[in-house]
């Protein structure tokens, strides 16, 4: 990829809003160009091609999660604070590139994925080193579940409707349900995991008919 310019950068924010709004694989390059105010074969000055165009968000995607989650900490419990709050801020701040991040990591070309993966793993191992201190005594199987399960919850927001996305204090409300979720790891998982919850089944209720009293019956013919 050439260096980046004003060019490049308005191709890769119109790519960006497309396939958050298409998906990758909806949009092509000459519309990417039609809504950048280029031509299409003139992308190919700036990137080789869609692949290229992708690959640069997903790892700006990543560096901008980086940014907001990085740092180094004593109290395990508060870098776990940092890394949600963090991830928050990046989720719904950045909704576009967080959702091409979140849907598309697939779409790029087999050769890229392994650096991509790469990447993306050492993000995630650090959410688990992070739990890891915070409950001692889960397999890293469970912890990496449930650092996936929290990114899944956060990550969703980029399909909410734009109402629940004004919901006042929206970043505390996410990082408390992320944050309280995370404290099922500290009880007893081994026995809810393993044996699920009865569920008491509701008895139908039963209406008696009404029956009217053969007095009253014969007072009503009478009449």
């Amino acid at each position: 990829m050439a260096k980046r310019n004003d060019r490049s950068e308005q191709i890769l924010r119109t790519a960006m809003h497309l396939f958050h709004e298409r998906g990758f694989d909806g949009v092509g390059v000459d519309l990417i160009g039609e809504k950048a105010g280029v031509s299409g074969p003139a992308i190919y000055r700036y990137f080789s091609g869609k692949d290229e165009i992708l690959m640069a968000l997903l790892d700006e995607a990543i560096d901008r999660v980086l940014m907001s989650t990085g740092g180094q900490f004593d109290d395990p419990r508060e870098e776990l604070d940092h890394l949600v709050r963090g991830h928050v801020q990046r989720a719904l701040e950045e909704r576009e590139l967080m959702s091409v991040w979140t849907r598309e990591r697939n779409s790029i070309p087999k050769s890229n994925r392994s650096r991509l993966s790469a990447r993306i793993k050492r993000y995630i191992d650090r959410w688990v080193d992070c739990l890891d201190a915070c409950y001692p005594g889960q397999s890293r199987d469970v912890l990496n579940a449930a650092v996936h399960a929290t990114h899944g919850l956060i990550d969703s927001t980029y399909m909410w409707p734009e109402k629940s996305l004004r919901t006042a204090g929206l970043a505390d409300i996410l990082a408390g349900m992320a944050l309280q979720s995370l404290e099922w790891l500290g009880g007893d998982t081994s026995s809810t995991a393993s044996k699920p919850r009865s569920v008491r089944q509701k008895r139908p209720r039963i209406v008696e008919p009404e029956v009217t009293p053969l007095r009253d019956r014969r007072k009503r013919i009478a009449r």
